[in-house]
């Protein structure tokens, strides 16, 4: 199949129409229009159906447009790699990134990459909705302790110990000594609702029993509910470290629960672009040398 005329296909559906697609890629509608009919006449069928109002894809150009929109995509990049070896990265590169982590730091990474590589199209998007890089067009996500998942590729970024901290509101039912009194909990996110929390302090093994009354999904707006005097919580160390040492919270103990690492993944059978070599380089650096989640 001609690449070209492939070329021309996804530019059609992508945006809307043979005059669109035209004006995109600032080649001849007609030159389009014949590529895709030669296109057709070599698989022997027809992709589009016309409408009063355009074109429809048949279920044959349906099926042709999910399976060669990534590979298309990835003979693009691979080209575009080979040509810019000897200089700067360029094109399009689109990140999913989850709202709870620090949008102080992807905002001063995303204007150190843009100082650095001026040619690409960086667009970041938050959005707690589980996305899917490969339907959806994200060249790489980053996750939170993400499942496995055999399509991606995952990259630790960075690792962070959770601790129990605590409202100094409630100091007098921690000095009480009462084993039964119950510490108010917020949960970040809304399927965890445990009855207790084991934590390792000065040494040794502590339970607190807990009543989840809050579900939140960000850390940030969970520590700024503690220093609002309700509740307590398992949060990262760093983002609440300061707040400890000026008694603003109560310190309870390293968490037993498992750590929290930050991942960059990307498609297994997706080509890494040079632009996304930069991206989770320059991701790495940042966090190694922030080395917390600021907020």
């Amino acid at each position: 199949m001609n690449m070209n005329a492939l070329q021309d296909f996804i530019s059609v559906i992508t945006h809307g129409s043979f005059s669109a697609a035209s004006r995109a890629t600032m080649t001849p509608k007609a030159s389009i229009s014949r590529r895709i009919r030669l296109l057709e006449d070599e698989l022997q069928t027809r992709l589009f159906e016309r409408t009063n109002t355009g074109f429809a894809l048949t279920s044959e150009g349906t099926m042709l447009f999910e399976r060669i929109k990534p590979l298309v995509n990835e003979l693009t990049d691979i080209k575009t790699d080979m040509m810019e070896r000897a200089g700067s990265p360029t094109g399009k590169l689109r990140i999913s990134v989850p709202p709870v982590i620090a949008f102080d730091t992807l905002g001063k990474l995303a204007a150190r990459y843009r100082e650095l590589y001026p040619l690409v199209e960086l667009e970041l998007i938050a959005d707690s909705r589980l996305v899917d890089p490969i339907r959806e067009g994200f060249d790489a996500v980053i996750r939170v302790n993400p499942s496995v998942n055999e399509d991606m590729i995952g990259i630790e970024i960075f690792k962070e110990t959770l601790i129990f901290v605590a409202s100094p509101k409630y100091k007098d039912i921690l000095d009480s000594g009462n084993d039964a009194a119950k510490l108010p909990f917020i949960s970040i996110g809304k399927h965890w609702k445990p009855n207790k929390i084991s934590t390792i302090l000065a040494g040794e093994k502590k339970d607190f029993n807990v009543n989840t009354e809050l579900y939140i999904s960000s850390p940030f707006i969970t520590r700024s509910t503690l220093l609002s005097g309700v509740g307590s919580a398992l949060l990262p160390e760093a983002l609440v470290s300061y707040d400890i040492k000026e008694n603003r919270l109560v310190y309870l103990g390293q968490s037993e629960q498992p750590e929290l690492v930050l991942w960059c993944l990307y498609p297994s059978r997706r080509y890494v672009t040079g632009r996304l070599k930069a991206f989770i380089n320059l991701l790495k650096e940042t966090f190694k040398q922030n080395n917390s989640f600021s907020n």
